[in-house]
């Protein structure tokens, strides 16, 4: 059963025999318009929007990104800015599907895949955010939430104790490539330990064959698996009051696995450049008239060996259990 509530705004669905009321979330069209300036980035928008909503501030909303301003962004960049909506609360986040999103499934041996989607010319949205890419700044979020958000500038100060690059949010070919490019040649603090986590096989494959993977390696970083892992305390936990640097998506308080620590998020290439210098920086700052001139590669490496295809049904499918794994406890019906 889907039935339309009372004006139009809730959904009932049957459950369990009965109906649950949901609430339709508002549109936000996030209005993007102007270029980016060098170093500043897709972390620094969606910190930028974190900063004046707040991690309140999209519950029960979802966030449309359009605007001119979306046809500057890569797939990538776009991914980094939808996965922290939800530091927002936001029921979702959404990107129209156009010429970058065609390129991006053509690059990975997906155009058949691809749709083209966007708002209709007469959409009608429950408020407008406008954010101009021009006058954008590289943004730190500080302890202990995504929306304490300051520039990078204003914290000249902070020594750092550990720098994590990776995670859902900015673990890309393109932000780890650029990174490989502030480092390559340069060698970490040595008051800093330096760890990055490729976002896939295929991001670190393609490292490991360009040569960018050798340049992470002997500025003195260590390579992680493919994994979330720091960003939930599994491993990596920074030292008794530590400060550590990440490019992951939420900094609450203990999350890292060590309740002292002060966790701050940024972006990849602030990460980098910090720990070169032992300190929050900003990249513009260190790097002078470096150019990280990367771009979206036209064809990437596609490698599914180690991709099983499901069993067929007349298979016979034996699970390997040691004795440390058990059953789910059996059940009894619930008493009136």
């Amino acid at each position: 059963m889907l039935a339309i509530g009372a004006g139009g705004l809730d959904v009932a669905v049957a459950m369990a025999g009965g109906e649950y009321y949901i609430s339709m979330p508002e549109i936000v069209n996030v209005n993007l318009t102007g270029s980016l300036p060098p170093f500043v980035t897709a972390k620094d928008i969606i910190l930028y929007v974190l900063k004046n909503l707040t991690v309140k501030g999209g519950v029960s909303k979802i966030f449309e990104y359009t605007g001119d301003g979306v046809k500057s962004l890569t797939v990538p960049e776009r991914a980094t800015i939808t996965n922290m909506g939800a530091e927002l609360g936001a029921t979702t986040s959404i990107f129209p599907s156009d010429e970058n999103t065609y390129k991006f499934l053509k690059a990975q041996g997906r155009e058949k895949d691809y749709k083209e989607l966007k708002p209709d010319q007469t959409a009608v949205y429950s408020e407008e955010i406008k954010v101009n890419l021009s006058e954008l700044d590289n943004l730190v979020a500080c302890p202990h939430s995504p929306d304490n958000v300051v520039p990078v500038k204003e914290l000249k100060d902070i020594k750092v104790n550990q720098v994590a690059i990776g995670s859902c949010t900015n673990s890309s070919y393109m932000d780890l490539m650029k990174v490989a490019k502030i480092l390559k040649g340069k060698t970490v603090n040595e008051n800093v330990s330096l760890v990055i986590a490729p976002g896939s096989k295929q991001v670190l494959t393609m490292m490991a064959k360009n040569g960018a993977l050798s340049d992470l390696v002997a500025s003195g970083a260590r390579i992680l698996e493919c994994a979330c892992g720091p960003c939930i305390g599994m491993g990596q936990s920074p030292n008794t009051d530590g400060v550590s640097l990440r490019t992951f998506n939420r900094n609450f308080e203990g999350r890292s696995g060590t309740k002292s620590a002060k966790v701050y998020l940024t972006s990849p290439e602030v990460a980098a450049v910090s720990a070169l210098t032992g300190f929050i920086s900003s990249p513009g700052e260190v790097l002078g008239n470096l150019k990280l001139d990367i771009t979206m590669p036209e064809e990437f490496l596609i490698n599914d060996n180690l991709v099983v295809s499901p069993a067929d049904e007349d298979n016979d499918i034996t699970i390997g259990r040691g004795p440390n794994i058990k059953p789910f406890p059996k059940s009894f019906p619930w008493r009136k």
